[in-house]
């Protein structure tokens, strides 16, 4: 019996031990970890939940896998796609910045990234984003699209206007073109470069003549250059397309004035005096204006009965005084023009009297080159010091008093005069001339020479003293300095023929005769009754000739 108990209790232990180690067998199988995916079963199980729309899974999964499979660009796009198909664009980019760290040759990668930083307003990250396109392809038009317009939006206008201008190069539509001029014209504008803006608004009014707003902009931009010509273009354009209305009258009658077409600017005043009538507010300046160009056109009688009428009307109206003080002067009658501003100058505060003294002065100045060209010198000679009184720093009336006594030969009176003029106004080139003119006939080359000199380097394009000082040179025997004034008076004055035959002159005495053959003929070419010209070269054609 007990053996039998025995055996029963070593059976059961038996089978306990056996059921213990089949369930620990199960257990180890349990949590053996199971078997890695390949990269190839990994991309066909990450296809299979994005196709099936299971997003958060594929996420789950593809974070997990790329842990292992960092390098897997293929992996990487397909969670890309996956963040962007539910919007988060935040960690669509984190992973795009992660496929350029490994390719950064991806460039449609690149242009995904730098949408999803313009479309999140991420503008500098943007711009470096397609800074790094563009330094690979110059030509990519998005690229330079996109950066147009993120240079423009962080005030970079010099870098935008380049995108623009590659943005032109590309385009082939008219409108398209318009609107990026319209563009560039603007951040020329902001950038303070006018002329630039200018031009690009006439090259849109090429393609879009009829386009009012731009031909008001150019007109404005005209009158800030004070270019008048260009302003009356536009604005009888205007009254073409438009209709002309007072407004656009006035503008066109005052650029008539500015551009100096007397006749039609008087006919431009006369029909807006007809127009307004008396009545206008403005009818005075009309009329005042109708009587300068009057003047201009040597009428001043006629303006002075006009302006006489209208000042017996309107007693305190002093523009019309000033304006007959002009037509007195247009007239020859200085006397009566200066009754007037000294008039003038009574009812006037005295911090506003100075500028009449110097019309005054300058009247008197004018007065007084009548009476030295009637050959009355000393009564030109007093009104000259007259008119000093009222402006002791008249400069132009020390001029014209040096220029009266050259005249009459008192070359020394002359220097002194021009000296003095210098002094006032040390940039007028002219004074510099006169100078000169009185040393030289004095026969002080040298210090005509200095005079001329200061003239040209005040204004190059002073001819008539470079000439001046290129003869000095020959005569202080500097030939090869004169040849080279001689040659830049030329670039000016082509056609002039006694700075041809001077050259040829200096050639020769410098031995180059060739060249002095060669100017000797230009002179005679342009001027064939030239007679020193064409005596000098038949002399050097006979020296030529003998040499040979």
């Amino acid at each position: 019996m007990n053996h039998n108990i025995l055996l029963i209790s070593a059976l059961i232990i038996f089978a306990f031990i056996i059921l213990r180690v089949y369930f620990l067998f199960l257990l180890h199988e349990e949590e053996k970890p199971p078997e890695e995916l390949t990269l190839d079963e990994t991309i066909k199980r990450a296809q299979q939940l994005y196709n099936n729309g299971m997003h958060l899974e594929l996420q789950r999964f593809l974070k997990k896998e790329l842990t292992k499979k960092y390098q897997s660009l293929e992996l990487r796009k397909l969670l890309i796609r996956s963040y962007l198909d539910i919007g988060n664009t935040n960690l669509a980019a984190l992973h795009l910045e992660a496929v350029l760290k490994v390719d950064p040759s991806d460039m449609e990668s690149r242009e995904e990234l730098g949408r999803i930083y313009l479309e999140d307003g991420n503008k500098r990250k943007a711009l470096a984003v397609y800074e790094t396109i563009y330094a690979y392809n110059p030509t990519d038009i998005v690229a330079i699209k996109n950066l147009a317009q993120l240079y423009r939006d962080i005030s970079s206008a010099e870098k935008a206007i380049k995108m623009y201008n590659l943005l032109l190069e590309a385009e082939d539509d008219p409108e398209e073109i318009s609107k990026i001029k319209h563009t560039i014209a603007q951040l020329y504008l902001l950038e303070g470069y006018t002329d630039d803006a200018l031009k690009t608004y006439e090259e849109i009014l090429e393609i879009t003549p009829d386009d009012t707003d731009v031909i008001k902009i150019i007109s404005e931009l005209a009158y800030k250059k004070s270019d008048w010509q260009k302003c009356l273009t536009c604005y009888e354009k205007l009254g073409q397309i438009k209709g002309e209305n007072i407004e656009l009258l006035e503008k066109i009658a005052l650029m008539y004035f500015n551009v100096k077409d007397w006749d039609k600017a008087l006919l431009a005043y006369r029909k807006l005096i007809d127009i307004e009538g008396s009545q206008s507010t403005n009818y005075l300046h009309y009329q005042n204006r109708y009587c300068e160009i009057l003047i201009h056109k040597g009428l001043a009688q006629e303006a002075i009965e006009i302006l006489t009428n209208l000042i017996s009307d309107f007693p305190n109206e002093e523009s019309l005084a000033y304006t007959l003080a002009q037509a007195y002067t247009g007239n020859g009658d200085y006397e009566k023009a200066v009754a007037l501003y000294e008039n003038l100058i009574e009812n006037l505060p005295p911090e506003h009297t100075e500028i009449l003294r110097n019309y005054i002065s300058s009247i008197i100045s004018n007065w007084a080159i009548d009476l030295f060209n009637q050959g009355e010198y000393t009564k030109a000679f007093d009104k000259f010091f007259e008119g000093l009184k009222y402006n002791p720093e008249n400069a132009e009336i020390y001029y014209k008093l040096g220029k009266c006594n050259c005249e009459i030969k008192s070359f020394q009176d002359a220097i002194g005069h021009f000296k003095r003029a210098i002094a006032i106004s040390p940039q007028e080139s002219k004074y510099y001339f006169g100078l000169g003119y009185a040393y030289d006939e004095l026969g002080d080359v040298k210090n005509a020479k200095t005079a001329f000199f200061d003239a040209i380097s005040i204004n190059p394009l002073d001819l008539k003293s470079r000439k001046a000082y290129s003869i000095t040179l020959t005569k202080e025997l500097e030939y090869a300095n004169a040849v080279d004034q001689f040659l830049e008076i030329l670039k000016s004055a082509p056609d002039d023929a006694d700075t041809m035959y001077n050259l040829a002159l200096a050639y020769e005495i410098l031995g180059e005769k060739e060249n002095a053959h060669t100017y000797y003929k230009k002179a005679l070419e342009v001027q064939p009754e030239h007679q020193e010209a064409a005596h000098n070269l038949e002399l050097l054609d006979a020296e030529m000739a003998n040499q040979v």
